[in-house]
């Protein structure tokens, strides 16, 4: 980041919170934060084999982001259905505490 961007950052009110976790049985991970606007969420599986989750995605209620996994129902099925699996998450917020 150039430092003009971490500075207007600086000066819009901007933070960012970074947050490991595991997405539990029905695939989800809720994340508290301390923000009053969320302006983006990046999230990735972390595994050194193929995961069974296959796509994440994120919901915003509040300060709180919830992050969604989900995996395709079968090997001839891609429809894709809510992650079981327990795998480790990293997350990446940005937000504005005001």
């Amino acid at each position: 980041m150039a430092l003009n961007a971490l500075a207007e950052a600086v000066r819009q009110g901007k933070a960012v919170q970074c947050e490991n976790g595991s997405l539990d049985s029905s695939g989800e991970l809720a994340i508290a934060t301390e923000f009053a606007t969320i302006d983006s969420v990046v999230a990735t599986v972390n595994k050194a084999t193929a995961p069974t989750t296959s796509q994440l995605t994120y919901s915003v209620s509040g300060s709180t982001v919830t992050i969604h996994g989900w995996k395709a129902t079968a090997t001839a099925d891609t429809a894709l259905i809510a992650s079981d699996a327990n795998e480790d998450v990293s997350v990446v917020i940005i937000g504005r505490r005001r």
